[in-house]
C-alpha cells in the first residue's frame, strides 16, 4: 500500500518535529549509555541548563561501559533515573533515531519533474532503494542546492537534481515513542543521529567534512557538503571491541580492561607496546573501512574530503588522534559540541572532557532552538 501524497506535509513533523522552542531535551539513548541534554534559549544563545549520562551495562547485569540489549521497560527505568538525577524540568524532547535502524541514500530526479508531483516521483523512485514495503516506512528528504555560480557541472549534474531519502520503519518509531512516552516525557520530534551529530560538530563548513561517531558497539561515519549530509555508513566495531581484546589477551576483567584502554590507551611508551599491539589491529580495521568510505565519496562526487571531526566516548581515547592522522593521512579534529552552548566557565574543563560524547544529544537540543 502506497503512502497517500497528503501524508508527505506532515513527514517532517513525523520524523523531525516542528520548530523552534525556548527550551529543548536531546535524549540519546545508546547501546552503552543514556545520554541527556538541557538547553534554553537567551537572546539567542543557547543556555546549558543540564546534562546527564548513565550507564546501562547494571540495567542489564552487565559492567559499566559495556554496550547491552535490555528490555525496553528497563530503559524506561534507566532513562527515569537520569531524568531524575539530572533534575530535567522539560517535558517535551527531541530523541535521536540509531543510523542501522534507517536507510540513507541519495537519488536523482529529472529536473523536469513538476514542482507539485515532486512527493509523487520520489515516493516511486523509493520503491527502487528501499527494501521493505513503503506503507511500513516513513519517508523524508532533503533537496541538495545547486553548486555555486562558477562551479562546473556534468552534463548529468545539469539534468538532474540530488534528493537526500531517508525512510525509518515505523515499529521503530513506536518502539522509542513507547519508552519516551513511558518515561514520562513527550515526544517533541525523532531525529537520525548522524543528522543531529552533524549539527553540533560542524560550523560553516565551505569543503566535504568526516565526521566519525566512535561509540561502544558501532563507528558510525557521515560526510557532509556545505553542512549538508551526502552519504552515512555504519561499521560493526566500536571501543567495546576494544576492551574485550584486552580483556581476552590480558586475562583480566572488563572493568580493569577499560581502565587500562582509558589511561594507557594508545601510547607510544615502550613498556605499553603490548597494549597498543592489541588495540591497533581492531582500529586498523575501522579505519581500512573509514578511509574506504572516503574513497566512494570522493569517486562518487569528484570532491575531496578536507578533515575529520571525531565524536563519541570512543574517540577520547589517548593517541587515537594521532592515530587517525596517520591511517587518513587527513586533518583529525576532536569534536567540542559543548562549545555551540553558553555554560559557567568553571565546568570548561569538564565539558571539554566529555564533550565528544555528548554530540548527539547537544545536537538534538540545538535543532529545537534554531
Amino acid at each position: 500500500m502506497q503512502i497517500p501524497i497528503k501524508d508527505f506535509s506532515d513527514l517532517k513533523k513525523k520524523i523531525l518535529g516542528s520548530g523552534a522552542s525556548e527550551k529543548a531535551l536531546g535524549v540519546d539513548i545508546g547501546s552503552s549509555t543514556i545520554k541527556i541534554i538541557q538547553l534554553a534559549k537567551e537572546k539567542e544563545q543557547a543556555i546549558l541548563q543540564t546534562y546527564g549520562e548513565l550507564a546501562l551495562g547494571p540495567y542489564g547485569e552487565m559492567e559499566i561501559g559495556r554496550s547491552v540489549k535490555i528490555a525496553d521497560d528497563k530503559i524506561v527505568e534507566a532513562l527515569k533515573d537520569v531524568i531524575r538525577e539530572a533534575n530535567v524540568k522539560t517535558k517535551i524532547a527531541s530523541v535521536a533515531i540509531p543510523l542501522k535502524s534507517s536507510f540513507v541514500t541519495v537519488v536523482n530526479i529529472p529536473r523536469l519533474v513538476n514542482e507539485k508531483r515532486l512527493a509523487e516521483v520520489i515516493q516511486m523512485e523509493a520503491r527502487r532503494y528501499i527494501p521493505l514495503p513503503i506503507s511500513e516506512v516513513l519517508l523524508d528528504w532533503w533537496i541538495f542546492p545547486d553548486k555555486e555560480v562558477g562551479s562546473e557541472e556534468t552534463e548529468k549534474e545539469k539534468k538532474f537534481i540530488k534528493i537526500l531519502l531517508v525512510a525509518i520503519h515505523k515499529n521503530v518509531i513506536g518502539k522509542y515513542k513507547n519508552i519516551i512516552t513511558k518515561a514520562g516525557l513527550e515526544i517533541g520530534a525523532f531525529e537520525l543521529e548522524s543528522f543531529s551529530m552533524l549539527r553540533s560538530a560542524l560550523f560553516r563548513e565551505t569543503a566535504p567534512v568526516a565526521v566519525i561517531d566512535f561509540g561502544a558497539s558501532t563507528t558510525k561515519i557521515a560526510i557532509a557538503d556545505y553542512g549538508m549530509m551526502r552519504s552515512a555508513h555504519s561499521i560493526n566495531k566500536g571501543s567495546q571491541d576494544l576492551t574485550l581484546a584486552l580483556s581476552n589477551s590480558l586475562q583480566i576483567n572488563f572493568k580493569r580492561a577499560e581502565e587500562i584502554k582509558r589511561d594507557i590507551g594508545l601510547s607510544n611508551l615502550p613498556e605499553h607496546r603490548e597494549i597498543t599491539s592489541i588495540l591497533e589491529p581492531i582500529l586498523n580495521y575501522i579505519f581500512s573501512e573509514v578511509n574506504s568510505v572516503i574513497k566512494d565519496f570522493q569517486v562518487k562526487y569528484n570532491q575531496s574530503v578536507k578533515r575529520i571531526v571525531m565524536t563519541g566516548g570512543g574517540s577520547l581515547m589517548k593517541g587515537l588522534i594521532n592515530f587517525a592522522v596517520k591511517r587518513t593521512t587527513l586533518e583529525v579534529n576532536l569534536a567540542d559540541p559543548f562549545v555551540k552552548t553558553h555554560y559557567p566557565a568553571f565546568l570548561e574543563k569538564v565539558l571539554k572532557g566529555v564533550g565528544p560524547d555528548f554530540s548527539i544529544a547537544i545536537g538534538l537540543a540545538l535543532r529545537e532552538l534554531i
